[in-house]
C-alpha cells in the first residue's frame, strides 16, 4: 500500500532531479570550452598514456589519439561528464544525509571515470586489432553497459545508504 506520504517523497524526487538534471546540463553547456573540452583532451591524454604503458606506439594531441594508423577524437559523449551528471542528479535529488551525497557523489565520479577510460582504451584497441567491431562497439556495445554502469552505481548507493524521511 503506497502512503500519501510516500508519494509526496517520490513526487519530491522525480521534481528535484529533473531540475538538478537541467540546471547541471546547463552549466555543462555554458562551461563546455571551460571544463569540457579540457575534460576531453585530458582523457586522450590518459588513453594515450594507457596505450603506450601496454605497449603501443600512441600519442595524444588535443583531444586526438593517434596510434598505428588508427584515431579517435573524444568528443561528449565519449568523456562521461553527461552521464556523471545526471548519477550527480540522482544522487543529490534523493533524501539522504549530505555526507552520505557527497560520498556517493565522489565514489560514483571515480568509478564512472575508470569505467569511460575502460571503454576508451578498449575502444583504440578494437580500432586497432578488429576494426569491423569498432562502430558496433563504440554505438551500441558501450552505450549499454555505460547505462547499465550508471545505473548500477546509483543502485548500489542508494541500497547502502539510510534515507532520511
Amino acid at each position: 500500500m503506497v502512503t500519501a506520504s510516500k508519494r509526496k517523497a517520490e513526487l519530491r524526487f522525480c521534481v528535484v532531479f529533473t531540475i538538478l538534471t537541467l540546471v547541471i546540463f546547463a552549466a555543462l553547456y555554458l562551461a563546455h570550452d571551460l571544463v569540457v573540452v579540457a575534460l576531453n583532451q585530458h582523457i586522450a591524454w590518459l588513453a594515450g598514456t594507457v596505450m603506450r604503458g601496454l605497449g603501443t606506439d600512441a600519442a595524444a594531441i588535443g583531444a586526438v589519439i593517434k596510434t598505428k594508423g588508427f584515431a579517435v577524437e573524444i568528443k561528449n559523449n565519449c568523456n562521461a561528464i553527461y552521464e556523471l551528471g545526471l548519477y550527480a542528479a540522482a544522487v543529490w535529488a534523493y533524501p539522504a544525509s549530505l555526507g552520505a551525497k557527497m560520498a556517493g557523489t565522489l565514489i560514483g565520479a571515480g568509478v564512472l571515470n575508470l569505467v569511460n577510460l575502460l571503454r576508451v582504451v578498449t575502444l583504440l584497441a578494437l580500432g586497432i586489432f578488429a576494426r569491423d567491431w569498432f562502430e558496433v562497439a563504440h554505438l551500441y556495445v558501450w552505450q549499454a553497459v555505460f547505462f547499465a554502469v550508471v545505473a548500477l552505481c546509483w543502485f548500489g548507493w542508494i541500497f547502502r545508504v539510510s534515507p532520511r524521511t
